[in-house]
Order: structure tokens, then sequence, then C-alpha cells
């Protein structure tokens, strides 16, 4: 997709973070923007902030764990604007370092519904229309560099992202020759406040702890030193939907991550195949 005049995209964690960087980079080159946040004060600062640029933008209170309001949702937002060209699943939560047997299982749910179930919530209802419209589309997940890379601390957040790197790999093949093209976006660290993402929590008593502890401590630090800004990741966004790249990756420094997660799997691969070499499976 290189040209946004007349299009509509709808973006699920819209009112801040990566999501209101991709959108402002959207906005600024033609297209309507829908903005879904269950957070209301922080969408309402975003939608002001776009619309004084001259941005066309509507809002949606939406939790995107509620698959009856996300259908809603939907169905307001394909009845106002006729159709939708972009997608973005971007709605995401952390819930902290713990390890494994340690773990709350309520964080394991309320993690694995934002980010995994929200972006089957947000395919399941607006796939049908996008393909239906007949027009060029594109959707976009939001993964992590940690959907390919694990570590430890952060069962929750890493499996729900390694969720969404399969799934969109999923849809990629499922949607290939159609007018729909797919990537997953798996940034490392982004200037968001993923670190407080327990700000959001369910539970009330989770939510008044707000990462304010050690780990939380933690990822600010990290996410102050390398962290780079939303406004390069909506550049990014941009410049991989033009070259219709799949996978969009933000840190060149972190590529030793995934070489090592490749020469691991290609070294205990050989142990299985004719003389240990890869190039006899062919």
């Amino acid at each position: 997709m290189n040209s946004f005049k007349n299009t509509v995209g709808f973006i699920t964690g819209g009112a801040s973070g990566i999501g209101l960087g991709v959108a402002r980079a959207l906005g600024e080159r033609g297209m309507t923007l829908v903005l879904a946040d269950i957070e209301h004060d922080a969408l309402e600062a975003a939608r002001s902030d776009l619309s004084s640029q001259g941005i066309q933008v509507h809002t949606e209170i939406l939790d995107v764990r509620d698959a009856n309001a996300f259908r809603d949702v939907a169905d307001r937002t394909l009845a106002t604007h006729g159709k939708l060209n972009f997608l973005f699943n971007n709605a995401g939560v952390g819930a902290g370092y713990a390890l494994s047997g340690n773990t709350p299982l309520d964080d394991w749910r309320w993690v694995m519904d934002v980010n995994v179930m929200g972006v089957v919530n947000g395919i399941e209802c607006f796939l049908p229309a996008m393909q239906e419209s007949g027009e060029p589309g594109y959707i976009i997940n939001t993964a992590s560099l940690g959907g390919l890379v694990a570590q430890p601390g952060g069962g929750p957040y890493i499996t729900s992202k390694f969720a969404v790197v399969g799934y969109s790999e999923v849809l990629q093949l499922e949607l290939e020759g159609s007018k729909i093209d797919v990537s997953v976006l798996c940034p490392a660290w982004v200037k968001t406040r993923i670190a407080q993402s327990l700000r959001n929590h369910p539970d009330p008593t989770r939510a008044a702890e707000n990462y304010e502890g050690e780990a939380g401590g933690r990822y600010s630090r990290i996410i102050e030193a390398e962290g780079i800004s939303v406004t390069s990741v909506g550049e990014r966004v941009i410049a991989g939907m033009a070259a219709k790249n799949f996978y969009l990756f933000t840190h060149p420094s972190h590529w030793r991550f995934l070489e090592e997660r490749i020469s691991r799997i290609t070294t205990e691969y050989q142990h299985i195949l004719p003389s240990n070499n890869l190039t006899d499976s062919h």
C-alpha cells in the first residue's frame, strides 16, 4: 500500500504509544483514522492532537478482549465509513517480571486475552468486509522481537507475542494472491508506557501496583536507554508497507539475538538429517 488518500484505517491501542505514532504517520498521508482504546482521556487527547493537524480522526472506547463490543465497534465503523482498508491490531500489555511457577494465572489470562484474542477479534470482525470491498487492504499485527526471541521472566508476554507472529504467518498464507497484504510488527524497545501496563489490569489490586516495583524500574530504564521514538516506528511501518515486508523490525543492533536463534535451530536440526548436512534434505 503506497497511497493512503481515500482510505480508512482502524487502530487498536491508538490513544498512545506505537498506535498513535502509526496513526500520525498515516493521517499525515491522508488516511481517515478510527482510533480505539480503553483509556478515554488519552483517546480524547489523541483525537484533539491529530485533529488540530487536519487529520480526519474518529474514536471508539474499546476493550479488545470483549468480542461483542469489538463487533459493535466494527459494525459502526463500517456503517459510518463504508469500508476499511487498513487494520492495525496493536493493543497490547505486559504483566511485569515473574518467573514460571510464580506468575499469577489472572496475569496469564489478561495478557493472552488482550495480546492474542484482541488480534483475533480484530481479524474476525473486519476481514470479511475488507475482502468483500474489493479494494486494496493491509493488516498489521503488533507482536514484538519477543515474539521471536525468548527471555526469562516474561512468560505471558513472550508466549502471547509468539502466538501473534504465528497467527500473522497463517494470515499471510491464507491471503496470498488477494488484495490484502499482511505484516507483523516486531519492535524491540520503544518509548511507550508498556512498563506501566498494569494500570489497566482488571484486578484493581494489580492495577494499583502499576509496575512501581523493581521489575517496572528495570523495564523503564531499558526503555529510556534503548527505546526509539514512536515516530520512528510509524515511519518504519510506512516503509514496510510500501515494500510489502512481512516482518517489520526496528533495531538493527538486535539482529544478533535472531542470529543466535537461527544458528541454534540450524545446529540442532542437523542432528536428525543424513550426514548432518542440511543440504541433504533437498
